[in-house]
């Protein structure tokens, strides 16, 4: 399968006589997991018993920075020394595709941002309810219009009065829009931004989803077209509209069979679930509201990558499939140390790999791209109130600029302090081919599964003890 010409020209012959990276052979790796029990999860995903995108996004993770998706080959001009950047597989269970991810996640909600405090608040779900997204993993999607829509109603409180007032006498709500958007058709009411993210897992890697929420303490009244301060959040409200939401949409979706364990939520959490929601004052840490682009690196951190670093993990040994791995407990913030198979660790880590297309970063009211015009017009308000010119434009070629900082030359310096272009004699290399394995043919299953057996191959002929027959 690999292209003859990478071992007989004489280019692609002084390349591998480029810098040799420091690398630890004995640091335990997500991979090292995936290798070991790659033909179980094969075997899980033919019985139908995994999620079809599970072995999609592992077969991707394997095939990362290596031969099977392409290369870039740079030369020095001076001495001939010559280094390859390898292709990278951008799944969701990739750790160093993940970080790059983040940051560019990060960096494009940041640049949206208002210039005022920002409110990080957590919605959280009991134990009773994990089950059903569970089994079910489209009503995810309800977790992020559950908390948009006790936002809003947070900030339209007279318009929901009036609204139910009215439903009470005609037993008729204003559509059936606005029963699943809360006040989506209504034109004057009180326009909110929210940034929100979904995390399914706590830091034991149990599944826990829950929603991340990054809104601006700032509304627009599109009557009076003025922007006014809020830092007012009623907890109560919040704790007991989002079990509102969250009950009422959840039995839309699930019918009857969720009616039991929803009226026993209000007799057993009578006060609301749980909503965090505290202002603190302004920190270094990314739990603190006040440090916008704290929470925001905070909430994309696990929008792309896996549910834990690998600098959690100890050591693995893979003889006895023995794991050692720590997570510092949440409210003791002590480390707990576990120790398991390593089965047993992958199978707490693939149940958080997100299904194709699912978007795990959703943008409301004026943070969303269809509400451009209006962010643009607060932005125009608040320079003016700050006495900052700063346009539409200045933001854009901000952003532009941050992000060809994530490029991948860029992002090497500022990791590992190493130019992965700078020859040893000091020169800079010089882009000199291209190698496309993929030209002509499709990154399917089909071509992964036949380069993952040939990589499996060549490491046994090698009595690599770390792959499976």
């Amino acid at each position: 399968m690999l292209d003859e010409r990478l071992y007989t020209t004489a280019h692609h012959i002084r390349i591998l006589n480029a810098d040799i990276r420091n690398y630890d052979p004995d640091k335990p790796r997500i991979k090292d997991l995936l290798w070991e029990h790659y033909d179980w999860l094969v075997e899980m995903d033919r019985l139908g018993k995994a999620r079809h995108c599970i072995l999609d996004n592992i077969q991707r993770t394997l095939l990362c920075n290596t031969l099977y998706l392409g290369y870039d080959a740079f030369e020095c001009p001076n001495c001939g020394n010559g280094n390859i950047i390898y292709r990278h597989c951008h799944s969701r269970f990739c750790n160093s595709c993940g970080v790059k991810s983040q940051k560019i996640l990060a960096a494009k909600a940041e640049s949206m941002c208002l210039d005022v405090p920002h409110r990080h608040i957590v919605f959280t779900i009991p134990k009773e309810y994990r089950v059903f997204f569970r089994k079910d993993r489209s009503s995810l999607n309800l977790l992020f219009v559950a908390a948009r829509n006790t936002i809003c109603k947070m900030f339209n409180e007279p318009i929901y009065r009036k609204e139910k007032n009215k439903q009470r006498k005609t037993g008729k709500i204003r559509n059936d829009k606005d029963n699943y958007y809360l006040y989506r058709n209504f034109s004057k009411q009180k326009d909110f931004g929210m940034i929100s993210t979904l995390h399914t897992f706590g830091r034991d890697l149990k599944w826990n989803p829950h929603i991340h929420a990054l809104i601006p303490e700032l509304v627009y009244d599109p009557v009076s077209k003025t922007a006014k301060n809020v830092n007012y959040f009623n907890f109560k409200n919040l704790r007991v509209t989002w079990q509102y939401e969250i009950n009422r949409l959840l039995l839309q979706h699930f019918g009857s069979s969720f009616r039991r364990i929803m009226n026993t939520s209000y007799s057993d959490y009578n006060n609301g679930f749980y909503v965090y929601a505290k202002k603190r004052k302004q920190h270094a840490d990314s739990s603190y509201s006040e440090n916008v682009g704290g929470c925001v690196n905070y909430m994309m951190r696990y929008a792309s990558r896996p549910a834990m670093a690998e600098s959690r993990i100890v050591s693995y040994d893979k003889k006895t499939d023995s794991v050692h791995w720590y997570y510092d407990d949440h409210k003791t913030e002590e480390r707990i140390d576990v120790h398991e198979s390593g089965l047993e660790l992958l199978k707490k880590m693939i149940i958080h790999i997100p299904d194709d297309h699912f978007r795990m970063v959703r943008y409301y009211g004026f943070y969303n791209n269809k509400e451009q015009e209006l962010l643009n017009l607060l932005h125009e308000i608040l320079n003016e109130k700050n006495k900052i010119h700063k346009d539409s434009v200045d933001r854009k070629n901000a952003l532009k600029s941050k992000l060809n900082k994530f490029r991948f030359r860029t992002m090497c310096i500022d990791s590992y302090n190493r130019d992965v272009l700078k020859c040893k004699c000091g020169s800079i290399m010089l882009y000199v081919d291209t190698y496309n394995p993929l030209k002509g043919k499709s990154n399917d299953r089909n071509y992964r599964k036949n380069c993952i057996n040939e990589m499996r191959e060549m490491h046994l002929r090698r009595g690599s003890p770390g792959i499976r027959s």
